[in-house]
């Protein structure tokens, strides 16, 4: 079985609006949330009898409101600015992402994290960080309830030239290569019930919008692996 590539690159590209970039992760990040309160609202009446429950959904709604707060704070930040480049951390937003998502990680889904120590670079914390968050939830929709998630994060250095490399991968059911390149091109339709169908397109945007590139391996029934390049910064 071959495994299909797509790249999304700012070079020879019309650059995205970041303005859409940006209101499309809030959306999505908004939507996500009230999705998981709503599950949680879902099941209290069934289970709220059981202590591990309770603690568990005080964990939940703890971390829920930990991330409205940052979410706020970020907004107000911005001061209406489309996009804030400043120095970041691009390991430290990685494990902020995961962090983001761990609340939605099933039992079953095992998490490996490796991080590279990379020094940092210009860009929009809330746009970059928002973007792996999106990468690291297509993951989990794909896997299901049991699978591996594996997050890296490291330093390549090709004819003279060094990159910052972040990859997100997933054992899940994968994409074919005709279905790579229409999601990478625009929005499509999600395959969640009353989803908004971005998360691909948006990460491909951000990436533009840092002169960075996405290419993602995959294939039917073979691991999906999404990879973010950065270019590094001369001295």
């Amino acid at each position: 079985m071959t495994t299909g590539r797509a790249d999304s690159s700012a070079r020879g590209r019309r650059a995205p609006a970041p303005s859409e970039a940006g209101t499309n992760l809030l959306v999505h990040d908004l939507k996500n949330i009230a999705g998981r309160l709503a599950l949680l609202c879902h099941n209290l009446s069934a289970h709220f009898d059981d202590p591990l429950f309770r603690d568990s959904a005080l964990e939940l709604l703890d971390e829920t409101a930990l991330h409205l707060r940052g979410l706020a704070g970020e907004l107000r930040e911005r001061d209406g600015r489309l996009v804030v480049k400043l120095r970041v951390d691009l390991d430290r937003l990685l494990q902020g992402a995961v962090a983001e998502r761990r609340p939605d990680l099933p039992p079953h889904v095992v998490l490996e994290e490796r991080y590279g120590g990379l020094p940092p670079i210009w860009g929009d914390a809330f746009l970059l960080r928002s973007a792996f968050a999106c990468a690291i939830e297509n993951a989990l929709e794909a896997m299901g309830s049991k699978g591996t998630l594996a997050v890296r994060s490291r330093a390549e250095t090709r004819r003279g030239r060094t990159r910052f490399v972040l990859e997100i991968a997933d054992t899940g059911r994968g994409m074919s290569e005709e279905l790579m390149r229409e999601c990478l091109g625009k929005p499509v339709q999600s395959t969640k019930k009353d989803g908004l169908g971005l998360g691909i397109y948006t990460i491909r945007q951000v990436a533009a919008i840092h002169g960075a590139t996405v290419r993602i391996a995959s294939a039917p029934g073979v691991r999906t692996r999404v990879r973010f390049s950065f270019p590094a910064e001369e001295d």
